[in-house]
């Protein structure tokens, strides 16, 4: 039987993500199994004609509370829910806090919210979906309504 203990969902506060969110909070539940919420914060890349409005800092700190009201939102009590926010590259970030939270299976959406998606999957979760060496549930936008 397979024994999911720990779930990694990489939230980017987007609608798909919170789809994610959903069916990790049902596996979290059937499976008495702990949520890895994670948010990746991308570094900020200055030029000499670039000035950033908003510190790395103060992006890490705007997503912790975001993250934490998801988590309050979306996640009952009774659950176990890890927050954490990263800075580095999202696909690589996922990977690393994966095999060091040592996470059974990755529940993500599959495009983020930029916008800028690719023809079947988004840039992130096509990259992870490369280098994971746990399984994935890709969750899609219009997904099939298995959770109510």
């Amino acid at each position: 039987m397979i024994s999911i203990k720990k779930i990694l969902c990489p939230v980017d506060f987007s609608e798909v993500s919170h789809n994610a969110i959903r069916y990790a909070k049902e596996f979290a539940c059937a499976m008495n199994a702990e949520i890895i919420l994670l948010h990746v914060v991308e570094p900020i890349t200055m030029t000499a004609e670039t000035v950033p409005y908003v510190s790395e800092a103060e992006l890490e700190r705007n997503a912790k509370e975001e993250l934490a009201a998801i988590a309050n939102k979306e996640c009952p009590s009774t659950l176990t829910v890890k927050q954490l926010v990263k800075i580095g590259i999202a696909p690589d970030t996922i990977i690393k806090v994966a095999e060091q939270e040592d996470a059974d299976i990755l529940i993500m959406g599959s495009h983020g919210r930029t916008g800028l998606t690719r023809l079947l999957l988004g840039s992130v979760t096509e990259a992870v979906m490369r280098q994971a060496k746990l399984p994935i549930l890709v969750v899609k936008q219009e997904e099939k309504e298995f959770v109510k």
